[in-house]
């Protein structure tokens, strides 16, 4: 028997039915607390939150992350995984496990479509087709197209090789920031009972209705919301009629009676349809969707037009949106927002939760060096200077896309929409925890780099370069997989200076000779002089989340006393 058919609201952003949760004062004092402590405190652990956390034992901190949900994601919610994404979960080990179940259901290669209607419309338009082969030029990975119900599990697993600990069914009701840490107070939903803890740190990845963010009040801004959308969430076996199609990730529709896009599962078999609009309705108000709507919505779309057996699960209502806070932290600096608490951006192009997972990468480092004691407190601050802008311009490519591809007004004000390979490993911070002193018009003063012709400056991304491995039996790595757990120096010449400098410091810093002749990392091919622009006597120091943090010049004495001063000024006081 199909479930009941029932109606959502997750996550409808505005109007009189949303619900929402809100902190408010409460007595603690009676309640003790509890002997286990956790440096960090996440609340949330769905994609990001639990990314948080891997991220945070990869760097050798214990944390824990609280979710109100019963498990993981039960619902098919994000989908497409990101270039700079799979460099993070190559980094931590994870990247194998996520591609083998991608390619048990879609082809990695096919990207998205918008046509006329899903079976037997005309193609309207290619998007995010990838070419392999250009792909492989400017990174180790590949795009994967994978469920949040597939993907949550998969993360899930690998957080008890790291440490990671998540609690579900449980709430955080009140949280007090002092200047020595956060008293968090948490309900067991199951049991109702109250408990407290102290932590240094909370991070806040409690989503876009997120009570942290209103208790700092934090303030949005951006384009805005464009109206309440509908998620229809079906059973249909539609795999004998799709043909080729059935490999693309995203198929979006559009004709004269309905407007959204399909995202498939088990080869066919189901899945969900985004509607934007049915008709002459455009804004779906919740409980305003039949179940007779639902299949309504589903014909239009498919272009099916014998009989097929359709089962529709659920509707669930949310709002696009593309808004970013002003802030990604409390004045205090203990409390921090990250993913959808942060910023809200349209689903087109996939990239708000990727974002979310780069946010939680900047911060996980940070947090970890501050908590060591290898880094100064203000470290912290950057997080905030270097991931709002960023995130500022990747919402806006969202934006872009989303008037692009699904609005039907064109009219509305949006920026260029730049290449994907540009937006998903391109973008260079142009403030923060970096060392621009040598920067003298080899990289740009735009946020934007282009991968395939790379500016290896003082905030953008290592270039991937293929190396040889000599001590692994001539295996052939990326430049990226030379990025740990600590800053890498990297340098071409035979014998430089800065090797042995980075070697006498009080930071551990992994250092790398990079030349043709190596017999440790080869570079058979001399690309990483040509990429990153090294002249005779140079180096390059890489942060430990992959970004070039600073450019050393060639000079004739006091190579460890600079890098000495180029950590002091990236980290703080306390190197």
């Amino acid at each position: 028997m199909p479930p009941k058919f029932t109606q959502t609201d997750e996550t409808v952003l505005r109007g009189p039915q949303r619900t929402e949760f809100d902190f408010s004062d409460f007595d603690h004092s009676a309640i003790p607390l509890e002997g286990e402590q956790w440096p960090v405190v996440i609340i949330g652990s769905s994609m990001v939150g639990m990314t948080l956390g891997i991220l945070l034992g990869y760097w050798g901190i214990e944390s824990v992350a609280l979710d109100r949900h019963p498990s993981t994601a039960t619902h098919p919610r994000a989908a497409l995984f990101l270039l700079r994404t799979m460099e993070i979960f190559r980094q931590l080990g994870l990247e194998e496990d996520m591609v083998r179940a991608s390619k048990s259901n879609f082809d990695l290669d096919a990207g998205m479509l918008l046509v006329e209607r899903l079976i037997g419309g005309k193609v309207i338009a290619r998007m995010q087709e990838a070419d392999p082969e250009q792909t492989a030029k400017i990174t180790p990975c590949k795009r994967i197209w994978l469920t949040q119900n597939m993907f949550e599990p998969l993360l899930r697993s690998g957080a008890h090789r790291f440490g990671a600990k998540q609690v579900f069914s449980t709430r955080v009701v009140h949280y007090d920031e002092h200047d020595d840490g956060v008293i968090v107070v948490v309900q067991d939903l199951a049991t109702g009972k109250y408990s407290k803890y102290k932590t240094q740190y909370l991070v806040a990845c409690d989503g876009n209705r997120s009570p942290t963010r209103r208790k700092e009040a934090i303030e949005w801004t951006g384009p805005g919301t464009f109206g309440n959308n509908i998620s229809i969430n079906f059973r249909a076996d539609l795999a004998d009629y799709l043909g080729s199609r059935a490999v693309h990730g995203v198929t979006y529709v559009i004709n004269k009676d309905i407007s959204g896009g399909f995202r498939l599962e088990d080869g066919g078999k189901s899945g969900f349809l985004i509607v934007t609009r049915l008709r002459d309705r455009h804004d779906f108000e919740p409980n305003s969707v039949t179940e007779q709507d639902a299949r309504d919505a589903f014909f239009a779309a498919s272009g099916i037009e014998e009989d097929v057996t359709l089962d529709i699960d659920y509707v669930s209502y949310w709002s696009v949106a593309a808004l970013n806070c002003s802030q990604y932290s409390s004045p205090r600096g203990r409390v921090f927002l990250a993913g959808d608490a942060a910023h809200i951006m349209p689903p087109t192009g996939g990239m708000g939760g990727n974002t979310g997972i780069q946010d939680a990468y900047n911060l996980a480092w940070k947090l970890a060096y501050v908590l060591k004691g290898l880094a100064d407190v203000s470290l912290l601050k950057t997080y905030t200077i270097e991931r709002q802008p960023a995130a500022e311009s990747i919402m806006q490519q969202a934006f872009s896309r989303l008037v692009n591809r699904v609005l039907e007004d064109k009219s509305i004000v949006h920026d260029e929409e730049l290449p994907d390979d540009v937006c998903e490993l391109g973008y260079c911070y142009r403030n923060g925890a970096f060392d621009y002193s040598n920067v003298v018009d080899k990289g740009t003063s735009k946020p934007w780099n282009n991968p395939h012709k790379p500016n290896a400056v003082a905030g953008a991304r290592l270039p991937h370069i293929e190396l040889v491995d000599h001590t692994r039996n001539d295996k052939v790595i990326s430049s990226h997989d030379l990025v740990r757990v600590n800053f890498v120096l990297l340098t071409a010449d035979p014998f430089s200076p800065w090797l042995p400098a980075a070697a006498a410091q009080a930071v551990t810093v992994d250092a790398f000779e990079l030349s043709q002749s190596s017999d440790a990392i080869a570079d058979p091919g001399g690309q990483f002089k040509k990429l990153c622009s090294m002249d005779h006597g140079e180096a390059i120091l890489v942060r430990p989340d992959g970004l070039i943090a600073w450019r050393g010049k060639a000079s004739s004495a006091g190579h460890s006393e600079t890098l000495a001063a180029v950590l002091s000024k990236v980290l703080g006081a306390r190197t």
